[in-house]
């Protein structure tokens, strides 16, 4: 269906709508520009965001138009299949704020770091530069793609609704999320994640439900259209149902190693927040996903299976389709809030690994915090650029397949066995993580290629005849290179020797946050806080501060260090 139309039938209001969502980001960005007096405002935050924001950022962060586009066009084509994109997802993301995120919020405090990259050089105890070194790479290629991936989404639907051509809408698009990250860092990405998720949260409620009252539930049906789409596994059966059920399963493994996903646990203000801000991540989670599946099967009820050209549009249709002018412009918002809310935070990890991993780590060690600030917007607005023009190089690929492939698969696969394993294991060597990050990144790229390779050696038919290599050679890459990782960063670091003092640190994870207070001043508050014993309301005290001088105590950090 052709872009002018549908651009006709939502008029003046979706423009509207949008301009005045745009409005709202920019002075979100202009009021955050005001919090930035050091780089770990721009980047973290300043680590002072509170647990509802934290919850709401960290899950439009990952939802993006993978979400919001993808999902719904996966529906549209699978059936009732596609809810299985929650299958790996929901308890990863559960895994995540219960198993790594008060870990890597003490942690990160401790050692002073902002991002992952100093945050393995330090835990690791690599003076070499070369972990440091590679995950920053890592997260510049797969980050920058995935700022790439949104803009396209972003660009597509403005296409979609305004019949503006493809490179005025990835412009657009690009312009405004590069805008906002430059003016307020950190501070304005978690707060408009937040304002984002409402109208996403909004969104997947109230389409299915209208969708329900006209046509009740969708099963008959999908049913009638074919019987795969009300299969369970899509009319797959065998070794090829087991590998499909793996790959939608296998998406989830990507969360650890995605640092837009993490860095929401290394901004939040206090550790004891962690539990509400993960309610608030698990529900949103949970009605998104149910809500973007209705979506595209209630858009296969509504157009039937040729009734729209392009899948990615399944959602921008659905909603012009039920709602007038006013309501569709708002809700049409909530799509373009989820890819800028990804791209936003992707691109702003992206920066701090050349500015803080790069630059301060390396270039400029003394370099002053307003140098550093300077700098990462700097690099925040030339590599928006380059995302931009990726975007329109990839402009003509799958929505859902360049997040899961090119991104997403890249970082989990790369980063996510290294964090888990240095938050939970003392064993982990410098050696075993590097190894790790360019099995997982190598496998990665190369599976997404295996069928050209497969081709090219003259192995098809062979293949095509077992179903059980048939069924492997299709399952979602993430999965062998996730386990190819985690074995490869195994084997190294038995095979190496481990950092020293590493229990000391792991002490500190295992005490109750009430042992690590100090009981020598009448507050209750540590000295690190109380400045030689100065009163301070014990309210004021944060779980960190407490870390933190429990730590400096032992002498492994000393106030005013840097």
């Amino acid at each position: 269906m052709a872009g002018n139309g549908i651009a006709g039938s939502a008029g003046v209001w979706v423009l509207g709508a949008f301009a005045t969502y745009l409005l709202v980001l920019l002075g979100i960005g202009f009021y955050s520009s005001r919090l930035m007096d050091s780089v770990d405002d721009y980047v973290i935050g300043g680590r002072s965001i509170g647990p509802v924001v934290t919850g709401f950022s960290e899950r439009a962060s990952e939802m993006s138009g993978w979400l919001t586009l993808g999902v719904p066009s996966d529906a549209f084509g699978t059936g009732v299949m596609a809810f299985y994109n929650g299958l790996g997802m929901i308890p990863a993301d559960l895994f995540a704020w219960a198993g790594l995120a008060k870990r890597l919020r003490k942690y990160t405090e401790i050692v002073k770091a902002v991002t992952l990259p100093t945050f393995f050089e330090t835990r690791l105890q690599d003076d070499t530069g070369r972990v440091k070194g590679v995950s920053a790479f890592v997260l510049m290629i797969f980050e920058g793609g995935y700022v790439g991936a949104q803009i396209v989404a972003a660009g597509t639907l403005l296409e979609v609704l305004t019949g503006v051509e493809t490179l005025v809408g990835i412009l657009a698009g690009g312009v405004i999320v590069v805008g906002y990250t430059i003016l307020g860092g950190y501070f304005a990405v978690a707060w408009s994640d937040y304002f984002q998720g409402a109208i996403i949260l909004l969104a997947f409620i109230l389409l299915p439900v209208i969708a329900f009252a006209n046509y009740g539930l969708p099963f008959d049906e999908l049913a009638a259209a074919g019987s795969s789409y009300a299969s369970a596994t899509a009319g797959m059966t065998g070794w090829a149902a087991i590998f499909g059920i793996i790959s939608y399963a296998a998406i989830g493994l990507g969360i650890p190693g995605n640092p837009h996903v993490m860095v929401r646990f290394m901004g939040i203000d206090e550790v004891k927040n962690i539990r509400l801000a993960a309610l608030v991540a698990q529900l949103f989670m949970f009605v998104a996903y149910i809500g973007a599946g209705f979506v595209g099967l209630y858009a296969l009820v509504a157009f039937g299976q040729g009734g729209i050209d392009d899948p990615n549009n399944v959602m921008p249709m659905l909603t012009l389709e039920f709602f007038p002018g006013a309501v569709a412009g708002i809700i049409l918002a909530a799509a373009l809030a989820a890819m800028m809310s990804s791209a936003d935070s992707q691109l702003l990890v992206a920066t701090s690994a050349i500015v803080e991993d790069v630059y301060h780590g390396y270039v400029n060690p003394n370099a002053s915090q307003a140098k550093l600030v300077r700098y990462s917007q700097f690099v925040t607005l030339g590599l928006g650029s380059a995302s931009i023009a990726f975007a329109y190089l990839a402009r003509n690929t799958p929505i859902y397949t360049l997040v899961l492939d090119y991104a997403w698969g890249g970082l989990g696969a790369a980063i996510g066995p290294t964090l888990i394993a240095a938050l939970w294991w003392k064993r982990t060597t410098a050696e075993g993580a590097v190894a790790s990050m360019i099995v997982g990144t190598a496998t990665m790229i190369l599976w997404t290629q295996l069928s050209i390779v497969v081709d090219a050696v003259g192995l098809s038919s062979a293949i095509e005849g077992s179903p059980f290599l048939s069924g492997l050679v299709g399952v979602y890459g993430l999965f062998p290179a996730f386990v190819l990782s985690t074995a490869t960063l195994i084997g190294v670091s038995l095979a190496t020797r481990p950092p020293e003092g590493v229990d000391d640190h792991f002490d500190v994870f295992d005490k109750p946050l009430s042992a690590l207070s100090s009981g020598d001043t009448p507050t209750g508050a540590p000295e690190y806080v109380t400045d030689g014993g100065r009163d301070v309301d014990p309210k004021a005290v944060t779980e960190t501060d407490n870390v933190r001088a429990h730590v400096a105590a032992s002498g492994y950090w000393e106030e005013g260090d840097e």
